[in-house]
């Protein structure tokens, strides 16, 4: 294909020249597309897409690629104005559906994603496991990388030239995602971004330990009221605990906050936790061990409430009702997000021969966990040796909310300490691997902390000018007002107050 260089601009940090598709409405279609198509991959649609608010003119591509006993559905977008580089968009939960390319085509990147491997009718949905290996596989780590080669296979017949530099960008699900590139297939990309990664299958077995404790009876649910007293207490008894009283709990390491000391001392009240609920609140914190040794690891203290926080997540917005048998339950449409991905996992993927009628309430870590083996092997992005993908050049930006209350960001750290372990070093790994903790920040975005960064620009940067991120500058906003602003510090660091300014703003704060 031919092709013509316009003038350069920043494409987020990064000055690149664009490259004009020429031809574009010709190339742009199915017939051409499949003839330059790599081996076992099938277009089933090109449309050359007008540009839409801040998106620009691109060509839409989807199509499959095959691996053993499944296909494997992808879409890609090319931007009539190219900048040369490759990004790849990880999706969440269960997957079955394709993430958005609107970010990477706003950059221009040429962008990809894809839906792992199956459909389902939510991000929760497990039913299209049950008993399939193969489908398993792709969504475990096979199907992101068959989609990732045969993209950029495209990308290069389409463009006429291969992407200069690659990227992968994923949270949660897209997280995990993440890690398993970096982990199985190193030369896949320059730079990849992991958030608030899922680490597998022990995520799944701690809900499970989790939801035996808060269903036990009646007493021990968290309704959200009660999780603004939880979290008015703890944020009281550790906001402090950097040396600023700044409404954020900075580092829960710090703290030693004990839910007990809001227990109600004469029955039930409006501003205290019963017995069964302060029980169900140490199970959230508390952690479990494996007979290995390996931590389930609990969720850090700090900022339970709010939409996005445990309502969302861990105890649900409505109270669990009794079914027949007389035990508690949540209802499959209001339960909390946490309760549904257990139930998906555990009825239709963890074990050997899945049963869509397992009682999941009654797993038992030491008899049921060698069960799971199999799908935690596929699943887990768990090994720390990242020594192949250093050797390739590449660099991982990690990043975990503290408040995070789907995925415990005392996982991430583990893992994190694992690698720098691994590859001989803090220094070593420093040359490739970062970890950068967000304080009151929930699941990927919200909560009442600054979450809202720039981790691929920052990324950018580092591939291609060789300038490791020493912060992000994350914002907080109301209403879409920025209230303020905050430098996230790579681990071990925290932002320290330089002791001028005001509170609000990240010029008045240094990593230390």
């Amino acid at each position: 294909m031919r092709i013509a260089v316009a003038a350069g601009v920043f494409v987020g940090m990064s000055a690149l020249p664009l490259i004009a598709m020429a031809d574009g409405q010709a190339n742009c279609s199915v017939s051409v597309l499949q003839s330059k198509a790599p081996a076992g991959t099938t277009i089933a649609s090109a449309v050359l897409t007008p540009a839409k608010e801040q998106t620009p003119e691109h060509c839409l591509v989807t199509g499959t690629v095959a691996t053993p006993g499944n296909s494997v559905r992808f879409q890609v977008g090319w931007p009539s104005r190219w900048n040369g580089k490759f990004l790849f968009q990880g999706v969440g939960g269960f997957a079955g559906s394709l993430g958005s390319l609107r970010e990477g085509l706003q950059r221009g990147y040429a962008t990809a994603t894809t839906d792992t491997g199956h459909q389902g009718e939510s991000g929760t949905d497990g039913r299209w496991a049950l008993n399939d290996r193969p489908k398993e596989l792709d969504y475990g780590h096979r199907g992101t990388h068959a989609a990732t080669v045969a993209t950029k296979e495209l990308t290069r017949a389409f463009f006429g030239d291969a992407p200069r530099y690659a990227y992968f960008n994923g949270c949660s699900n897209g997280g995990r995602q993440a890690l398993m590139e970096a982990q199985r297939y190193p030369e896949d990309f320059n730079g990849i971004v992991a958030g608030d990664p899922s680490l597998g299958a022990l995520g799944y077995v701690r809900r499970a330990l989790t939801y035996q404790t808060i269903l036990a009876s009646p007493d021990r649910v968290l309704s959200p009221e009660k999780l603004e007293v939880l979290s008015k207490a703890s944020l009281a008894a550790c906001d402090k605990s950097d040396g600023l009283a700044d409404g954020l709990v900075t580092d829960p390491r710090l703290c030693r906050f004990d839910p007990a000391t809001i227990e109600c001392k004469n029955g039930d009240g409006p501003d205290c936790l019963t017995r069964g609920q302060v029980e169900s609140v140490k199970a959230i914190y508390g952690e479990w061990k494996t007979s290995e040794g390996r931590k389930i690891h609990g969720f850090p203290v700090g900022h339970e409430a709010g939409q996005t926080g445990w309502p969302l997540w861990i105890t649900g917005r409505s109270a669990p009702v009794a079914g027949a048998n007389g035990k508690l339950a949540f209802d499959a449409k209001s339960a909390p997000t946490g309760y549904r991905f257990a139930d998906g996992f555990f009825r239709y993927m963890a074990f050997e021969k899945d049963d869509p009628s397992y009682d999941w309430m009654h797993f038992d870590l030491a008899r049921d966990l060698p069960k799971i083996k199999t799908i935690a092997e596929i699943l887990s992005p768990t090994n720390p040796d990242l020594t192949p993908f250093k050797k390739h050049g590449g660099k991982l930006l990690m990043y975990h909310g503290w408040a995070d209350p789907a995925i415990s960001a005392y996982g991430t750290i583990d893992y994190y300490r694992e690698v720098v372990a691994a590859v001989g070093g803090k220094q070593q790994a420093d040359d490739f691997v970062r970890l950068f903790l967000a304080p009151g920040m929930h699941h990927c975005r919200g909560g009442p902390g600054p979450n809202d960064f720039d981790s691929l620009s920052a990324l950018e940067q580092w591939v291609e000018q060789g300038t490791a991120p020493k912060q992000l500058i994350a914002s907080h906003a109301t209403g879409g007002k920025v209230d303020r602003t905050r430098p996230l510090c790579p681990e071990p660091q925290v932002a320290r107050y330089t002791g001028k300014g005001s509170i609000d703003d990240a010029a008045s704060f240094r990593c230390e």
